[in-house]
């Protein structure tokens, strides 16, 4: 049996045609995309007199070393409206651009991408490797020969909003503060509470998710200067498990919190959803 048609559908009122393309356009992303950690977004850079902190006195002072986010893979979304017609295009171009979507590789098709924005979407640290890589690297750049034995200046990266995994999260179990040394900014961790094989993996006009597990939050009390539970949660749940090793992480976190004058942290448990 072949495929249906409304043979109707362009006879109708343009008001309504463009109603129901306005129903079939894919939403923005409810939940935040996932964009996976790799090495070699340290660089340095030199500042330039349109930076505000370029010193026209002592060009020695105007070294940088940033974390450049834009140098990760991008995210694909995959828009169909856009090729369907011109009438869908014109429905389909307000949200492509609302998103900041562009075209990918095949303009003829209807596949977009998006760079990471690190107000909006995760940091993902998909394995206990790439996690240890996010933290060591730009520790051991700053002794590479370029680097060596100059004045250095590292600005806080804009990284406000971490993903890891199970697995990352057990390495870090005794030094779970670590990943405020080089992410003065990090205010929020999401745990991944399953590992897809292919998360890592670039999929053409597809991307990861972060979608919520539980409702419950474990959150940062600065007046009383402890980690606390935000929501119900059972211990005898299926999440009860990590749930424990979200407390044991935190145990020794107080100090650095404190230290770095912390108002807001939280973590939440999430699925990963390919989309």
């Amino acid at each position: 049996m072949g495929p249906a048609y409304f043979t109707w559908f362009p006879q109708l009122p343009v008001e309504i045609r463009l109603q129901i393309w306005q129903l079939a356009l894919e939403p923005e992303a409810p939940s935040p995309v996932l964009f996976c950690f790799k090495e070699g977004c340290w660089k340095p850079r030199y500042l330039t007199r349109s930076d505000p902190e370029f010193n026209c006195n002592d060009d020695e002072l105007n070294l940088v070393f940033e974390f450049r986010h834009e140098l990760l893979d991008q995210a694909g979304f995959t828009v169909p409206l856009f090729s369907v017609s011109r009438e869908a295009r014109s429905v389909a171009l307000p949200c492509i651009l609302s998103q900041e979507l562009r075209r990918g590789q095949d303009t003829a098709s209807c596949i977009f991408v998006r760079r990471y924005d690190p107000w909006r979407d995760l940091l993902l640290l998909p394995t206990p490797a790439i996690l240890r890589a996010f933290l060591v690297e730009p520790i051991e750049r700053l002794f590479e020969p370029d680097l060596d034995q100059k004045y250095v200046n590292c600005p806080h990266p804009l990284i406000s909003r971490l993903a890891i995994t199970l697995s990352g999260l057990a390495s870090l179990e005794t030094c779970f503060f670590g990943l405020w040394e080089n992410c003065h900014l990090l205010e929020m961790v999401y745990v991944v509470i399953e590992e897809p094989e292919d998360m890592q993996e670039r999929q053409e006009g597809h991307h990861w998710e972060a979608v919520s597990a539980h409702d419950a939050v474990y959150v940062w009390d600065a007046s009383q200067r402890r980690m606390t539970w935000c929501g119900e949660h059972k211990r005898d749940e299926p999440l009860r498990e990590v749930f424990a090793q979200m407390e044991r992480c935190t145990e020794g976190l107080v100090m650095k919190l404190v230290e770095l004058g912390k108002d807001r942290f939280e973590m939440r448990v999430v699925h990963a959803v390919p989309r």
